[in-house]
């Protein structure tokens, strides 16, 4: 199979008993990843829109078939993440949709508005965080804790695994149409801090109706916010060094035996 398998996958969304702490017992963990859930679920098509874009400029056969092979990956995740989705909308939390319509607006005006090297900067940069964080999160074993929703748990987990997967296709397309690295850089913290400040919204609009509704497990904490500011920026210096590449990551051996199970519980796999 290759590299970068196409999945189509079907994830049970929990229908009732939902608890906004749904990841390890952690409400920054679990806010962190309701509002990366929300931002790919946008993100995503506009990924598949500017890739598909400029594949018609790439020369290198195995590269264009990696980019046909990550956009039809970033077509499945945004599809169950929507799903997922609804479940956190039907929480009513005030705001939360205005931001998230917000959000579109600014992926609109992106794929108007501004050019490919953007466009494809921007998804490099958020490539290059999401690999870093997908083998953290991978290695913490956060997503198998106890305390861990199993349906989003699964989601989470296969998602992390296929940005694992793809995590050289962005940068590869970057470098085949620009090569430019301080641009590179420069996108890199532009996208990370778009997704940065979109995920505080969300925390802070789900916190603040969650407190009354569940108690002080939903209270985000000054040392979490500390530690939050310092998760995001480690990624973003990393992938801004001249020499920064995905191809250097050396994978743990979890990450096959992912792929392998996922593949095996996928409705099929190309």
């Amino acid at each position: 199979m290759h590299p970068i398998p196409v999945r189509r996958m079907r994830f049970e969304v929990p229908q009732t008993g939902f608890h906004p702490i749904y990841i390890a017992g952690d409400a920054m963990l679990s806010y962190q990843f309701t509002g990366l859930g929300l931002y790919v679920a946008l993100l995503e098509p506009f990924i598949v829109k500017s890739a598909r874009r400029v594949l018609p400029r790439i020369t290198d056969a195995a590269l264009a078939e990696e980019v046909d092979r990550f956009c039809r990956q970033e077509a499945q995740h945004y599809q169950q993440h929507e799903r997922f989705n609804q479940v956190i909308f039907a929480q009513g939390y005030p705001g939360l949709e205005a931001r998230y319509e917000r959000l579109r607006a600014d992926f609109d005006r992106m794929l108007e508005h501004e050019d490919d090297r953007y466009r494809i900067g921007f998804i490099e940069g958020f490539e290059a965080n999401t690999t870093q964080g997908a083998l953290h999160l991978l290695a913490s074993g956060a997503l198998r804790h106890r305390e861990t929703d199993p349906a989003f748990g699964e989601l989470w987990t296969w998602h992390m695994l296929e940005e694992i997967e793809h995590r050289n296709v962005a940068f590869d397309i970057y470098q085949h149409l620009y090569g430019d690295w301080l641009f590179r850089a420069r996108m890199c913290w532009v996208a990370q801090a778009h997704m940065a400040r979109f995920i505080a919204d969300c925390r802070r609009i789900m916190s603040a109706a969650d407190v009354p509704r569940y108690g002080d497990v939903c209270r985000i904490r000054v040392k979490d916010h500390a530690l939050g500011v310092l998760m995001r920026l480690v990624p973003r210096f990393r992938s801004m060094a001249p020499a920064y590449t995905p191809h250097r990551y050396e994978l743990p051996s979890q990450v096959a035996r992912l792929s392998a199970r996922f593949t095996e519980q996928a409705e099929s796999a190309t």
